[in-house]
């Protein structure tokens, strides 16, 4: 006991300096020394042991700093996804750039993942796809559609995000994805049979609940809902969807990937 105390200190001391080194940067834009405090905050995340996850949750400095650690990694993310899609955009060979980005096997692994939840879950087919919260790097966006022969629309409320996703998609040659501009609380989700909601979407348990309200009102009865998820010490990277705050849906599955693929996977079905 005394040592994972020991260890639980240890960890929250690494978190809490990480925190406060990279919110004192003059920004987030990817370059060596940011990418090595992001990439060292990811490692102690996962390489914490689910026994120290509670502790290290509940210790003061690190919960005083969780809104801070979540809003630091999504603007993080966003930068680093902004970077590399004006890369692949502006690269001679879109396709050897793209193959260049550090995460993309994370990605891959995630969209192949949720995309056999989809078959599995829709009867072996999904005739339409939206993606709430695409992003500037919509790598997911152009995944799906790969993986599940289907047209899928990549939906971001950020106007420059659209532009780049739009670039990066004209480059790398996707004939069957689009990209509009919305928010994801006020869109249209009637023609679609499934909806992916992206981590990023809804910065809190509450707002991401408030966003799941509305997404459920805006889709179709019978289509199928994914929504990113976290859970342990990834809660600290990204907000938790709460199973209990989905009304109108059913649950169907709950899928924690336990490797260095941070996000849970909801599957959920929109109820009559």
């Amino acid at each position: 006991m005394t040592t994972e105390l020991s260890d639980t200190t240890l960890s929250a001391d690494r978190i809490v300096h990480l925190t406060d080194q990279l919110a004192a940067l003059p920004h987030l834009r990817p370059d060596p020394g940011t990418n090595a405090l992001f990439g060292a905050l990811v490692h102690t995340v996962l390489a914490t042991p689910e026994r120290q996850a509670r502790d290290l949750l509940d210790h003061p400095e690190v919960r005083r700093r969780k809104g801070a650690i979540r809003d630091l990694s999504a603007r993080g993310e966003t930068e680093l996804e902004r970077a590399w899609a004006e890369h692949v955009a502006t690269a001679p060979d879109a396709r050897a750039a793209l193959d260049a980005f550090p995460y993309l096997d994370n990605y891959r692994r995630l969209t192949a993942l949720e995309a056999g939840l989809v078959l599995h879950a829709n009867g072996g087919t999904a005739t339409s796809v939206a993606v709430l919260g695409c992003g500037p790097l919509p790598l997911s966006t152009l995944g799906y559609a790969a993986s599940l022969d289907a047209p899928v629309v990549g939906i971001d409320r950020d106007a420059t995000a659209v532009g780049l996703a739009r670039r990066v998609g004209a480059r790398l040659g996707s004939q069957t994805v689009r990209f509009e501009q919305a928010d994801a609380a006020d869109v249209g989700l009637t023609d679609h049979d499934v909806v992916v909601l992206a981590a990023l979407v809804g910065e809190t348990p509450s707002a991401k609940a408030e966003i799941l309200r509305a997404v459920g009102q805006a889709m179709r009865p019978g289509a199928l809902l994914l929504a990113r998820s976290a859970r342990g010490m990834r809660t600290l990277l990204y907000p938790p969807v709460d199973l209990n705050a989905m009304p109108g849906f059913e649950v169907l599955e709950v899928v924690h990937p336990t490797d260095d693929v941070i996000n849970s996977v909801v599957v959920a079905r929109r109820l009559p």
